[in-house]
């Protein structure tokens, strides 16, 4: 087996595991956590499963735990490093903590492989992840699906604390399906067996099958109607609103869809405040120091600009609606894509509301656009566009083409939206 040196060596080793090539079930990732004794199991999970939104529900409940108890959080995906999935308290797992999960899961993986239990790049994250958590001691840890729900790796934790399900869009149609309702039901697969179900406000249709699920699981469902959130302000550094018997709560997160996750992880925090020992002020005060990075995350103010990662119609439309909160003179888009996104619907909703823009490329050989062939697509919207494949580039371009006033934005793809982060925060280097 060859030794590793370097953390790239090692990240680069759970890359080259692949993607599942097999019907996605959780065989595999069990049997892995079965040689790790599952750890899973013997610490608390808050599970949290959607297709847009789960992130910052679950940085929202993090941001409240994090200030009492030692609190784990997952998120996929994730921005910077793959250290960075993985936190207690705001402290990423160390490089070297990770590298020696990596020499410890090896020969693990390796063995399973011989025994027909192929491990996926997600699945030896996964295990990565909840090994480190048990180690550590958390007391309770916060963990974002990656996909779907029911055959997601995270899923292998059979009785988690409580489980949340916020947005249902179309997104990933070649995995999880081609309807609302086929993800619906894969994301239902989150709900366990006498566990409560916390749910977002869905259409009839979808709500219908998560209280089927909870009704045959016996498992309480909560959820709250949109009208029970009150908009009481909206600017470009915070949102201030109402939830229930929580007046004047303020996020820091931008967009009155980060209303709805926030009012989800209030309706989870509350119902659980006596277990946690938290107060109304804890759950607010943690509302209000919560963020969530590549979502309107405003990374320059000379000039100004914004990354978001959205990158499936529900997700647009929301950031959209969101931009309505700051005021610019022209707005300057700078956008990438992937080919099994709805890049149609994307591409035209930016054409429409850039004043300038530019295509660049996207760090994903299989998945992403050649340049010709991005510029293709936009042209069909708009005669405007700059072209520029060198992301370095392309980003500075972006603020230079800004006058006093004006509002960068770039979009399109978390991918791009991590590079673009770690440009401008490096940008001395």
């Amino acid at each position: 087996m060859n030794k590793f040196e370097t953390l790239d060596d090692y990240i680069d080793w759970i890359y080259d595991l692949g993607p599942r090539n097999e019907s996605r079930t959780l065989r595999n990732i069990q049997a892995l956590m079965n040689r790790l004794d599952n750890p899973q199991d013997k610490i608390k999970v808050i599970h949290v499963a959607g297709t847009n939104g789960k992130g910052s529900t679950c940085n929202f409940i993090y941001g409240v735990l994090s200030r009492k108890f030692k609190c784990g959080i997952f998120l996929s995906p994730y921005m910077g490093l793959m250290t960075e999935s993985m936190k207690i308290n705001g402290q990423a797992i160390s490089p070297q903590a990770f590298m020696a999960y990596i020499d410890y899961l090896r020969p693990i993986v390796e063995d399973l492989k011989a025994k027909g239990h192929h491990i996926t790049y997600f699945e030896a994250q996964t295990a990565l992840m909840y090994k480190y958590f048990y180690d550590q001691g958390v007391d309770v840890a916060v963990v974002e699906v990656g996909l779907g729900g029911l055959n997601d790796a995270t899923n292998v934790v059979s009785s988690p604390l409580a489980s949340l399900i916020v947005t249902i869009a179309l997104d990933h149609v070649g995995i999880l399906g081609s309807s609302l309702e086929e993800i619906a039901e894969k994301k239902a697969g989150i709900i366990k067996a006498g566990r409560p179900v916390f749910v977002y406000p869905q259409e009839p249709k979808l709500m219908e099958i998560f209280e089927k699920v909870a009704r045959e699981k016996n498992s309480p469902l909560y959820s709250f109607s949109k009208d029970e959130v009150k908009v009481e302000e909206m600017n470009e550094d915070y949102n201030q609103f109402a939830f229930r018997t929580y007046p004047s709560v303020k996020t820091r997160l931008i967009g009155v869809h980060q209303l709805y996750n926030a009012s989800l992880a209030i309706s989870f925090l509350d119902s659980f405040k006596e277990y946690f020992g938290l107060t109304k002020d804890d759950i607010v005060q943690g509302i209000y120091s919560s963020s969530n990075p590549g979502r309107l995350e405003l990374i320059s103010k000379n000039p100004r600009v914004l990354v978001d990662g959205s990158h499936n119609a529900e997700a647009i439309a929301a950031m959209k609606e969101s931009l309505k909160v700051f005021s610019y003179k022209k707005l300057i888009v700078g956008f990438s894509t992937l080919k099994d996104k709805d890049y149609a619907y994307t591409i035209r909703e930016m054409s429409q509301i850039a004043d300038l823009m530019i295509i660049t490329s996207v760090d994903n050989p299989v998945r992403a656009f050649t340049m010709e062939e991005l510029k293709t697509e936009v042209l069909k919207y708009r005669d405007q566009l700059y072209v520029e494949a060198d992301k370095k580039k392309a980003y500075q371009l972006s603020k230079t083409l800004a006058e006093e006033g004006d509002l960068v934005l770039w979009c399109g793809s978390l991918y791009l939206v991590r590079d673009i982060r770690e440009l401008e925060i490096n940008k001395e280097n």
